[in-house]
C-alpha cells in the first residue's frame, strides 16, 4: 500500500523553524518543564481547595483538572514555539481504524493487568493512585489526559524523535517517557506498553486523531471501576476476580492475545506504509 499524504493541519510559523525538535534530551527537559508549571499553578488552586473543604463546598475535582489541563496546555506551548510552528498531524484516517483499535486497546488491556498487579505496591503509593483514580478526578483521566498528553507526547515529542532518529528508536523512546512521566511503578510499565502502541498508530498514521481515541478508550476502561468503587485499587486484578476461576481467565488472556495481534496485523496491513526514519518496524 502506497503512502498516503495528508495536508490537514494548522500552522503558525514563529521563525526559525525546527521540525526535527525536540531531541531526546530536549524531550526529558520538556517533560521538567511539565512538572515545573504545576507549583506556581498548584498555589492558587491549593488555597482553594483549603478554602472549599473550610466552607463544605463540592468542587468535583475541578481546581485539579484546573492545574492539569494548564501546565499542559502550557508546556505544549512552549514545545510548538521551540519547534517553530503550531502545526499538528490532525489528518484523516478511515473509519474502520477505530473501531478495531478499540477491540485492540480493550484486550491489550487485559494482557498487561496481571503485569501491573503483580507489582509491589508500597502504602503510600496506593494512597496516591486511590486519590488519582478517585471520582473526583475522573474527568482529568478520562477526557483531559487523552487530548494533552497525546498533543505532548505524540505531537511534539514523537513526531520530533520520528524526523531525527530510526522508527524503532523513537516509538521505543517515547514510550519510555510516556511510562517514566506517571512517576509510579504500577502505571509506569503499563503506560510504556500502551505507548508503544500509539507510538506505532502515530507512526503509521501521522494522525493524533486515533491516538486521542486508543488513549480516551483505555482510560475509561481503567476507570469503570469507579461505578461499583469509590476507589480503584491497582494492586488488584480485577477481571481474574470477576471471573473468579484460574482455567477460565488464562482462557480469557490466551483469547485476548489472539485478538489483540489480529487487530495489529488488520491495522498493519490497513493503514499506510510510513518512510520517514532510517528504519521501519513493518514491511
Amino acid at each position: 500500500m502506497e503512502p498516503t499524504s495528508y495536508t490537514m493541519t494548522t500552522e503558525w510559523s514563529t521563525g526559525g523553524a525546527n521540525p526535527a525538535y525536540p531531541s531526546l534530551r530536549q524531550a526529558w527537559w520538556l517533560i521538567i518543564v511539565l512538572f515545573l508549571w504545576q507549583i506556581p499553578l498548584s498555589i492558587p488552586i491549593g488555597a482553594l481547595t483549603y478554602f472549599s473543604k473550610e466552607n463544605n463546598w463540592d468542587l468535583y475535582g475541578l481546581p485539579e483538572l484546573v492545574v492539569y489541563v494548564a501546565a499542559f496546555a502550557l508546556t505544549i506551548r512552549y514545545g510548538l514555539r521551540k519547534r517553530g510552528n503550531f502545526q499538528l498531524a490532525l489528518a484523516p484516517v478511515k473509519a474502520i481504524t477505530f473501531p478495531v483499535v478499540a477491540i485492540g486497546t480493550v484486550t491489550l488491556g487485559l494482557l498487561i493487568e496481571p503485569l501491573t498487579s503483580a507489582l509491589p505496591t508500597p502504602t503510600w503509593m496506593q494512597q496516591m493512585l486511590e486519590e488519582l483514580f478517585s471520582k473526583d478526578l475522573i474527568w482529568s483521566a478520562v477526557l483531559a489526559a487523552p487530548v494533552v498528553e497525546e498533543i505532548l507526547l505524540r505531537g511534539i515529542i514523537l513526531d520530533g524523535f520520528l524526523k531525527r532518529y530510526s522508527p524503532t528508536k523513537a516509538i521505543v523512546w517515547s514510550a519510555a517517557i510516556f511510562g517514566i512521566m506517571h512517576l509510579n511503578p504500577v502505571q509506569t510499565v503499563g503506560a510504556f506498553i500502551l505507548g508503544l502502541a500509539l507510538g506505532w498508530l502515530y507512526y503509521r498514521t501521522r494522525s493524533l486523531w486515533p491516538c486521542i481515541f486508543l488513549h480516551f478508550i483505555n482510560n475509561s476502561i481503567g476507570s469503570l471501576g469507579l461505578l461499583f468503587e469509590e476507589n480503584l485499587d491497582m494492586s488488584r486484578n480485577y477481571t481474574r476476580q470477576w471471573i473468579g476461576n484460574d482455567p477460565l481467565y488464562m482462557g480469557v488472556l490466551i483469547g485476548a492475545a489472539l485478538i489483540t495481534f489480529g487487530c495489529y496485523l488488520f491495522l498493519n496491513r490497513l493503514l499506510p506504509t510510513q518512510t520517514a526514519g532510517r528504519d521501519k518496524l513493518s514491511h
